[in-house]
C-alpha cells in the first residue's frame, strides 16, 4: 500500500501523478510474503485502513463503516475457504487500526487537503459481483 499512499498523499498536495507507459518496473511479486501466509492478509488490511484515513475525502465515519462491512464478508468468504487464520488475520488488522487510529486521525488534522479524484466504481464491487478479474478489465 506504499506506492498507493505515497501517490494520493502526492495528489493531495496539488502534485501531479502520472504512468510512464514506456518504462519497466520489475516486481517479484509475493517476494516477501505469499498470499497464503495471514501475515499478508494482515497488513494488506491493515495498511489499507491507514491509506484510507489518512487520504480519502469521503465522510470517514461513512468509509470506516464500509469498510468494516466489506472486510466482514471477506472474513466470511475466508472462513467459508476454510482459511480461518485469514480471517482472524483480518480481526487482527481492524484492532490494529483502531489502536492507531488516534494517531491517523492527528494526521488527517496535521494534513487537512484531502482532493477528490476521478475514480472507477468500486474494485471490490467489479472484482467479487462483475466477476472483473484483471484491471483492464475494469
Amino acid at each position: 500500500m506504499e506506492e498507493i499512499d505515497l501517490c494520493w498523499r502526492a495528489q493531495n498536495k496539488g502534485m501531479k501523478v502520472t504512468y510512464v507507459g514506456m518504462s519497466t518496473v520489475y516486481h517479484v511479486g509475493g517476494a516477501s510474503l505469499k498470499s497464503s501466509n495471514p501475515k499478508k492478509t494482515f497488513l494488506n488490511f491493515r495498511n489499507s485502513l491507514y491509506t484510507l484515513v489518512k487520504n480519502t475525502h469521503h465522510p470517514l465515519l461513512l468509509v470506516v463503516f464500509l469498510r468494516l462491512i466489506l472486510d466482514g464478508i471477506a472474513g466470511v468468504r475466508f472462513l467459508l475457504q476454510a482459511k480461518p487464520k485469514h480471517m482472524i488475520a483480518i480481526i487482527r488488522a481492524h484492532g490494529s487500526f483502531y489502536t492507531a487510529l488516534p494517531y491517523l486521525l492527528q494526521f488527517r488534522k496535521q494534513h487537512p487537503t484531502r482532493k477528490t479524484h476521478n475514480q472507477l466504481p468500486s474494485i471490490v464491487w467489479s472484482y467479487f459481483a462483475r466477476n472483473k478479474k484483471y484491471f483492464n478489465k475494469l
